[in-house]
């Protein structure tokens, strides 16, 4: 068989020759055209690889994704019925404070004496009270939400 080839190519066989030890061009062609028959094969096995890992992991994002999608949904309802309790907690202490101001405006009163100087026992009794029904809601929807399978909620 004849071949012909360019000067760059005959470098190559010729310096591939001698790096491998080898004494015939034949032998030369024929070791480099099995080394390209197997790189061509891995690079086809490296080729399948990379699409079935990169379609592998674009199903899991998806999944991750969408999972992230439904519960940043239950976050917006549990943070809509925070904002409501918080917005009727405001609005009911400043009802208090309009009715405590009025009467001190009525009794005429010029100071103030705080709980820190003295709790009055009726305030005690108010603030034990509210206390625990807050822990009683609270445990209510703990045990509710563990009944629906939920984790409770701080």
């Amino acid at each position: 068989m004849k071949l012909a080839i360019d000067e760059e190519a005959q470098a190559y066989i010729h310096s591939y020759k001698e790096e491998k030890g080898l004494r015939y061009t034949g032998d030369a062609i024929a070791q480099i055209c099995k080394e390209h028959e197997i790189a061509k094969s891995n690079e086809w096995s490296l080729k399948y690889i990379s699409e079935v890992v990169s379609n592998h992991l674009h199903e899991s994002l998806k999944n991750e994704f969408q999972n992230l999608r439904e519960e940043i949904q239950t976050l917006k309802g549990e943070m809509t019925k925070t904002k409501l309790g918080a917005n009727a907690a405001d609005k009911n202490t400043q009802i208090l404070i309009e009715y405590m101001n009025g009467l001190f405006f009525h009794h005429g009163f010029k100071g103030l004496m705080t709980t820190s100087m003295q709790e009055m026992d009726s305030t005690r009794v108010a603030r034990e009270t509210v206390e625990k029904r807050i822990a009683n809601q609270r445990q209510k929807r703990i045990d509710w939400e563990e009944s629906r399978g939920k984790q409770p909620s701080s």
